[in-house]
């Protein structure tokens, strides 16, 4: 009969001893309450995940009512041992609002009851040891290949037991033996696995862990770096010395955003992107690199900027109603002129500036899932060419290497997969993947000779919940976990069909209001997302990629006979009409226009084109009408609803909304047909907003006090809530050691 295995966790200088429910400091038991040492085994036993404060006290508590000031109080309790603060989070980081995460690295350490010590002068044992790796942001335990031999983890008897000297030898040989096997396992496994090229030797070292951290920039000599930190619904500047560690805020925290940070090439300036919330322009600032007074250069641009190698000019990109452009201007902000355009279908992105001065390169593209590329604009001519035959799904983020020998690029191959960042060669073009993680990667910033890149590491944490319209305190969480939960609607039975990552797809699932009883409805190797249930619940139509582009289907309700119904490109949001006869879905129509609204039979037919302007289109209970949030080109804010009449197309009203409040594209539509639902962020935190069509104002009808994003559905009779809660978190992190040859 084989013994049971039990385990260790190890981290810094402590111990877990889960058998013995007792934890350890260098082989000293260390005081701890029962619900004390509960909280810790749950944080370090999900290390490196946020554990929201419901989850960890229900792990804690099960069946029992506690107020929350107990996990506050034990909390404390942990950081007063682990000799920590709650702004120096070596062992326990709090995610403002949402939880706690244990970001001391923890390792798994397995043993056995009859395990053998031998002592002759010294003693010692050993070990397989398992370590703790991420995998689409779960932790899971996995074997270390060599073996390890440590000092005796419990304290050696007063008196040595005699051993043998046969079944000593016995041992040594067996020992011998296990790590002759153990190394030619590993030298194996290394030969068969090399490491990931062209940046053989990268090292990743994470500076932050809180969660807040939204962009970054790193001055040109590598010794400071910039970020913002944002808490609810306000942004500061903090400075960091990465010698020392030390960090000062630079600017105060204000009711703001921050979409970029760039230090001239000298160090001696900070130039930044901000928008005030409330406002529709983001406007450029420079200003001493080591704090001071802001200059204001320009408004009413897009968020990203690049400076010049001789920091005498500075590239933006500004939308207009028809096109998208690349700007060039002195740095002061003087002779601004227009180098190049695009279409608003594949608009200019994040531009970064070559070594040499002669070509500014720009990230690409327009919605996800829809090809985006990287472009080169010349600065002699203004003439656009591709810089690699490469296509991705999603582009953002574009660095120059110092030499100019390439570029770093953040992208992502797929929908729903994460965005890593990539390396183009130049001029040749090759594209290669730098990193190959479950997390995403937000914004880059290169030191002058391009050995050290900091970037904002992103996570999304996401689940579903159940509310009524009428109480929202009473709202319930159907999941728990890591299921990267999306879009999300009711079907006509009342079940709850929703996207998810859950099987490591992007499919989608169907489960009872209450969260029991999950099916998995599509299994294709494709994105499945953006669905909606006919009003008889006969039929479920998604967006899928699974003929290689975003187009319009249809399948029976339980996932059978899926039948694609348009052939375009980048076809999405699809609603049904009340009779069952249409589906209407938003596509792109022409170079000028991102999205249109069209329409297709249910059955199978010719798509017609409805109106050449719409974002994420929702039909009126009574079938009479079409809602829909526009899109101002100028300043890209969407802060205004359309209605047009489902018969004839033609506008009906204009739903002016709160513009001081961010909000998501998505409305919903009463069940008397008589007011608009949207989600909305207001004092940091996300609810439900419903605008009565008779003109008075809007009506907070929510108090779920959930940060993040809400998209969200109502139920059939108009008296419940179905809502996916996506929160992104960023850390900020170093990577170092590039070698691309």
């Amino acid at each position: 009969m084989s013994q049971q295995i039990k385990h260790f966790y190890e981290f810094g200088e402590f111990r877990i001893d889960v058998t013995k429910r007792r934890l350890l400091r260098g082989g000293e038991v260390v005081s701890l309450t029962p619900k004390a040492f509960d909280v810790l085994l749950a944080l370090a036993e999900q290390s490196g995940r946020m554990i929201e404060k419901d989850e960890l006290m229900q792990k804690v508590w099960p069946n029992t009512a506690v107020e929350e000031n107990n996990l506050t109080q034990n909390i404390y309790t942990l950081r007063k041992i682990f000799g920590e603060s709650r702004n120096d989070s070596r062992y326990i980081a709090t995610v403002p609002g949402l939880g706690y995460r244990f970001v001391a690295e923890v390792r798994r350490i397995p043993f056995n009851d009859e395990e053998v010590t031998i002592q002759e002068k010294t003693e010692a044992r050993i070990v397989l040891a398992e370590t703790l790796v991420e995998d689409n942001g779960e932790l899971w335990s996995s074997p270390v290949l060599p073996v390890a031999v440590t000092p005796p983890l419990l304290p050696a008897p007063t008196k040595p037991h005699r051993i043998n000297k046969k079944v000593a030898g016995s041992l040594a040989a067996l020992a011998i033996l296990l790590v002759m096997a153990t190394t030619y396992i590993s030298s194996k496994y290394w030969r068969t696995t090399p490491p990931p090229e062209p940046f053989r030797e990268l090292s990743v070292n994470q500076l932050t862990r809180t969660g807040t951290t939204a962009c970054t920039a790193i001055s040109p000599d590598g010794k400071h770096i910039v970020y913002s930190v944002r808490e609810a619904d306000r942004e500061s500047l903090w400075m960091r010395q990465l010698a020392t560690g030390s960090a000062q805020q630079i600017v105060s925290p204000e009711e703001a955003t921050y979409q970029k940070l760039t230090f001239s090439h000298d160090g001696n300036y900070l130039y930044f992107v901000k928008r005030k919330l409330g406002d529709h322009d983001n406007v450029l600032y420079k200003m001493a690199a080591l704090g001071g007074i802001p200059t204001q250069l320009y408004a009413g641009i897009e968020p990203f900027i690049a400076l010049s190698p001789d920091d005498r000019q500075l590239t933006f990109t500004r939308h207009s109603a028809s096109e998208s452009l690349l700007i060039v201007a002195n740095a002061d902000g003087s002779e601004e002129r227009q180098l190049a355009a695009r279409p608003l279908t594949d608009y200019f992105k994040v531009p970064t500036w070559s070594p040499d001065g002669k070509l500014i390169a720009c990230s690409t593209g327009s919605g996800d899932g829809i090809q985006s590329s990287l472009v080169g604009v010349s600065l002699e001519d203004g003439k656009q060419k591709p810089l690699t035959a490469a296509k991705w799904s999603w582009t953002r983020w574009a660095e120059w290497l110092a030499d100019g020998s390439g570029l770093l690029l953040t992208a992502r191959d797929l929908p729903q997969q994460p965005i890593q960042i990539w390396y183009i060669s130049y001029p040749e073009g090759e594209a290669r993947r730098v990193t190959n993680d479950s997390k995403d990667y937000y914004s880059l910033s290169l030191t002058a000779d391009s050995k050290t890149l900091a970037a904002t590491q992103t996570q999304l944490l996401s689940e579903i919940w159940v509310t009524s319209l009428d109480n929202s305190s009473a709202a319930k969480k159907l999941t728990f976990g890591t299921g990267y939960y999306s879009d999300v609607c009711f079907a006509a039975d009342g079940r709850i069909v929703y996207s998810s990552l859950e099987s490591g797809n992007a499919d989608l699932w169907r489960m009872n209001a209450d969260g029991t009883q999950k099916q998995q409805l599509t299994t294709a190797a494709s994105v499945d997302t953006h669905q909606t249930v006919s009003r008889d619940g006969r039929y479920i139509v998604f967006a899928s990629d699974r003929a290689g582009a975003f187009n319009i289907w249809r399948m029976n309700s339980d996932g059978s006979h899926p039948l694609r119904l348009t052939s375009g490109s980048g076809e999405k949001y699809p609603q049904c009409s009340l009779d069952g006869k249409w589906v209407i879905y938003n596509s792109v129509v022409s170079e000028d226009s991102l999205y249109g609204l069209w329409k297709v039979p249910i059955e199978g037919g010719q798509p017609v084109l409805v109106s050449s302007q719409s974002h994420h289109p929702a039909v009126s209970p009574d079938g009479k009408r079409i809602a829909y949030f526009d899109r101002d080109q100028l300043s890209r804010i969407r802060h205004k609803i359309m209605i047009i009449s489902f018969a004839s197309a033609q506008p009906e009203q204009v739903v002016n909304l709160p513009p001081d409040m961010p909000l998501v594209p998505e409305v919903r539509w009463t069940a008397d047909s008589q007011a608009l639902l949207y989600a909305a962020e207001h004092q940091g935190v996300s609810d439900i907003w419903m605008q009565p069509l008779d003109g008075k104002p809007a009506k907070q009808l929510t108090n779920l006090k959930m940060e993040g994003r809400l998209i969200f559905d109502v139920s059939p009779d108009g008296k419940r809530l179905v809502l996916t809660r996506r929160l992104w978190t960023f850390d900020l992190v170093l990577l170092s050691n590039f070698r691309s040859e």
